[in-house]
């Protein structure tokens, strides 16, 4: 009898154990693997945020020097300039001006028949200083390649020194030229312009139309 009682009793701690072991939390998986290193960048990444555009910068200062031609009232000669240009937008550029003209100085002046003042001076006579601004939009072109059209306005005072005859003009101007970038910073280019606009003059000459063109070559540099 007693030998069954110990039998059952070991039957119970066994089942005992067995319930104990079923009932276990199951072991935890093994930690996983640490995270792969980030990707690494782009091959050819660079931070482009000093760049310079290969066509054009987004701030320039410009000198023009050329050949303007004139007549009558309009002062001709050697042409020069400095420019600056600000982008607008993709394809616009503000371009401002300050120019110089230097011409001869002959006498072209007289009073004709019915005793009237006029002025018949030669293409390359007479001395021009003016401010202006504009418009100039890029229009195509690849990579360092970038033809352009202008479009501006200015305030010209026109001299005739051997005539003591001075004026004051509006003219507007028209312009096409070309530029290529010849380094990371410097543009060369051309300028053909046309330009015309009304003036007043002293000694009862009053008010005239001034017209001519001008033909320049421009270097430009990007601005940091």
């Amino acid at each position: 009898m007693s030998r069954k009682l110990i039998a059952s009793a070991l039957a119970l701690v066994a089942s005992a154990s067995i319930a104990r072991a079923d009932d276990a939390p199951a072991p935890s998986p093994p930690a996983a693997a640490s995270a792969a290193p980030a990707a690494s960048a782009a091959p050819g990444a660079t931070d482009d945020d000093d760049a310079i555009d290969p066509g054009v910068a987004e701030r320039e200062l410009g000198v023009l020097v050329g050949i303007a031609s004139g007549s009558h009232v309009t002062p001709g000669g050697l042409r020069v300039a400095g420019r600056f240009l600000y982008q607008l937008s993709d394809t616009d550029w503000f371009d401002g001006v300050a120019a110089f003209t230097f011409g001869g100085g002959d006498h072209a002046c007289y009073r004709d028949r019915s005793d009237r003042f006029t002025c018949d001076h030669a293409a390359l006579d007479g001395f021009g200083g003016e401010l202006g601004a504009g418009i100039r939009r890029f229009v195509g072109g690849r990579d360092q390649f970038r033809p352009w059209l202008r479009l501006g306005a200015s305030v010209r005072v026109a001299r005739f020194g051997a005539d003591d005859v001075t004026g004051v003009a509006l003219p507007i101007t028209a312009a096409a030229g070309v530029r290529l970038r010849i380094a990371d910073r410097i543009a060369l280019g051309g300028e053909f312009a046309v330009e015309a606009g009304p003036a007043v003059f002293n000694h009862g000459l009053g008010y005239e139309l001034e017209a001519g063109f001008a033909l320049g070559v421009l270097t430009e540099i990007a601005l940091p």
